[in-house]
């Protein structure tokens, strides 16, 4: 007859580390941003919900990859925002199960006495990780749990030398403390990463920036001559030419293609270089699309 108890196990370590959030809120936003792609199709043939004047046709179709892109951009934010807090507080609880160890306590009674410390976003999950090892779970698979829920390079590379560590054997307490070493080693590495290719970012969106300033310099300059040029001489030839009218709306639509281009080319490049994930570059690509569509929107 099988032992209840490991089932239970069994289902303690699935469910910790699934994300159901990210797919409720792919389906959602998906679902709106579908709709909205139906109705700027329809109000491209004509069928209007919405006077044209107020939502086009194109209106419709940036609203539905606006829809798109903000929540799971900010969610993906918030997530990475929230690990990043965790590793952060990683090498002092680290440094603190070393110094547990040392003074002859286990390693489930040091993770034990630091889950009912204050260790920031780091102290639920540390909670978990004792009710793990209370259930019966090995230290190995508490810390692979630990790893799949946070799903950072840096937490896996802790987690395969702590469990290389523990194998071998020897003074668990130094195994701890090198740890916490190897984790300050690793931020400052990555810090300097950020700043260097934060300034590479930072061009990007200044050309964004430059370009679209140009773009509406132009509009309101050489363009605004022509159509004001274009009124007076309506229907008037110039030899056997015949002078045809310019489409402000579709001059207007081609330069917004152009900055569209643009804005999710380079949020997804400037997010990608500044935090070396191109999941980041979904964030910056929603704003500079939002600023975009505003700024055609109101002032172009």
């Amino acid at each position: 007859m099988k032992n209840p108890f490991i089932q239970k196990k069994y289902n303690a370590k699935k469910v910790y580390g699934k994300d159901n959030t990210i797919l409720l809120l792919i389906i959602l936003s998906s679902s709106f941003s579908v709709i909205l792609f139906v109705l700027g199709l329809l109000t491209f043939f004509g069928f209007t919900i919405i006077s044209e004047n107020i939502l086009s046709g194109v209106d419709y179709i940036v609203l539905g990859i606006l829809s798109f892109l903000g929540p799971i951009g900010f969610y993906n934010h918030l997530i990475s925002k929230k690990r990043r807090e965790i590793e952060n507080q990683l090498p002092d609880f680290l440094r603190e199960i070393s110094g547990s160890t040392a003074s002859g306590m286990t390693v489930f009674d040091a993770i034990k006495s630091a889950s009912k410390g204050e260790h920031g976003k780091l102290t639920f999950e540390l909670q978990k990780m004792a009710s793990q090892l209370s259930w019966g779970i090995s230290i190995n698979d508490v810390f692979d749990n630990f790893a799949k829920r946070m799903k950072t390079d840096m937490v896996k590379r802790l987690v395969i030398t702590i469990k290389k560590a523990l194998e071998i054997g020897g003074n668990t307490s130094s195994v701890f403390n090198a740890a916490a070493l190897e984790i300050d080693q690793a931020k400052k590495v990555e810090e300097q990463r950020r700043i260097e290719m934060s300034l590479y970012s930072i061009v990007i969106f200044i050309s964004f920036f430059v370009f679209l300033a140009v773009i509406l310099i132009i509009d309101k300059t050489i363009f605004a001559a022509i159509f004001d040029l274009q009124d007076k001489m309506a229907g008037q030839t110039i030899g056997n030419m015949m002078i045809a009218p310019i489409d402000h709306d579709l001059l207007k639509y081609m330069f917004f293609s152009f900055v569209l281009v643009q804005s999710i080319g380079g949020g997804l490049l400037g997010g990608f270089m500044m935090d070396g994930k191109l999941s980041s570059g979904i964030r910056y690509g929603f704003a500079l699309i939002l600023i975009s569509f505003v700024v055609f929107k109101f002032m172009f």
